[in-house]
């Protein structure tokens, strides 16, 4: 056993050894988003078959769930300003939630025909696992060309609900797949509405007790320790209560990014927080990426062939699913008063990226679920292929876009 850990710590070591060159090579020689070049090192681990079998690592599902995605929610939560998106509020609730189940049906949907398979809801487990956005490279892009302010709370906003309802989503089908208890829109509607709610509550319990201990102390490490805590333990509860941890975590980033932040914490709290969750999101992001790749060593090169009609389909149902909820979603919020320029929606259309989530939840797909494990070439083809087109092609194309619409702020 001791072997065992051993050997996994130094092959983890060596991962991120490799992504802090790619974090140089990006830096001095490429200039490509970060999230693109992690996308396309991913990629060539796999091809080249650069690092050992995933299995060596120690990878699991609840190494994903349990390690990986809470301070990845947390983190986006935390540094978002609750004021704006207040006033941003429809556009994301409507994006995160009607948009979302859009997506999730049209993309399910185009893909259980064009991929020909025998199960409707493994379809719609893959268009719960791809709808989830990431907004990371569109806003280093509003960051370099000067986007409109609003438009980017609006992008970052509906990204942070996205991978949480997203999530909560994923988790009813999947449980749904694995059970075998066939598709229940009724009961499916009354969990999703639980878990949620459950999660709201649990999220705002927890963060205003943080709060008040925050209020109390003046320690930054210990506080930043605090805020981990709070992270890792929203979501664990959730899990526990059978209600959504990932809802907590978001929730709980939100109070204590935003009352804590400003009643309950000194700048250099604040400082030291924002710097630990920032390097930890760094570290996760490329670690999921580098061993998407590790992951897609196991597919042989006829299998990456027979699965390329699939990957075609769901990239053009991620683009159809995406044009379905942005442009009718955003005319209606528009005629019902909200009177937002019309050309933002082709931002929101072509800035729909995905990221780290699909990633991470590919890379948490179970091992001895018979369907799943048939069908895992076909899911982790088309998977990474979305991502892939999505970051490259849409992530590289999102300047030019934002320059022809003339929404760059001049230097």
């Amino acid at each position: 056993m001791e072997h065992l850990i051993e050997h996994a710590i130094g092959i983890y070591v060596g991962l991120l050894l490799l992504a802090c060159l790619v974090g140089v090579l990006v830096k001095y020689l490429t200039h490509l988003p970060y999230t693109v070049a992690l996308t396309i090192m991913g990629l060539v681990v796999a091809v080249l078959k650069l690092g050992p079998n995933i299995a060596e690592t120690g990878f699991s599902r609840e190494l994903i769930f349990f390690v990986m995605l809470p301070p990845l929610l947390f983190q986006g939560a935390f540094h978002l300003q609750l004021n704006r998106l207040a006033a941003h509020f429809w556009p994301i609730a409507t994006f995160a939630s009607i948009g979302l189940l859009i997506s999730v049906f049209v993309i399910g949907g185009m893909f259980y025909v064009g991929a020909g398979l025998d199960s409707l809801l493994l379809a719609m487990l893959f268009g719960a696992m791809v709808t989830p956005t990431d907004p990371v490279s569109v806003l280093a892009i509003f960051k370099e060309c000067g986007g409109p302010t609003d438009l980017r709370y609006i992008v970052e906003g509906e990204s942070l609900f996205n991978d949480g309802v997203g999530i909560v989503v994923f988790t009813i089908v999947y449980k749904m797949l694995v059970t075998k208890s066939g598709f229940d829109a009724g009961g499916a509607l009354l969990e999703f509405a639980y878990v949620v709610a459950g999660g709201l509550l649990l999220g705002a319990a927890l963060g205003f007790v943080t709060f008040l201990l925050l209020r109390k102390l003046n320690d930054h490490l210990l506080e930043n320790a605090i805020c981990l805590v709070l992270a890792y333990g929203c979501f664990w509860s959730g899990e526990v209560l059978h209600v959504s941890g990932v809802i907590a975590t978001v929730v709980a980033g939100l109070m204590i990014g935003n009352y804590g932040r400003r009643m309950a914490m000194s700048e250099k709290t604040t400082r030291t927080i924002e710097t630990f969750f920032e390097s930890i999101d760094f570290l996760i992001n490329s670690l999921l990426f580098i061993l998407i790749g590790l992951e897609l060593q196991q597919i042989t090169t006829g299998q990456i062939v027979a699965n390329l009609f699939p990957l075609a389909v769901a990239i053009v149902g991620v683009l159809v699913s995406r044009a379905l909820a942005v442009y009718p979603l955003y005319g209606i919020l528009n005629l019902a008063g909200t009177r937002r320029p019309p050309k933002w929606a082709h931002v929101l259309f072509w800035g729909g990226l995905r990221g780290s989530i699909p990633i991470a939840l590919l890379l948490g797909l179970p091992r001895g679920v018979p369907i799943i494990d048939e069908n895992r070439p076909l899911l982790l083809v088309a998977g990474f292929g979305v991502v892939l087109f999505s970051l490259i092609v849409q992530g590289m194309t999102m300047k030019p876009l934002l320059g022809r619409l003339q929404l760059t702020t001049p230097a």
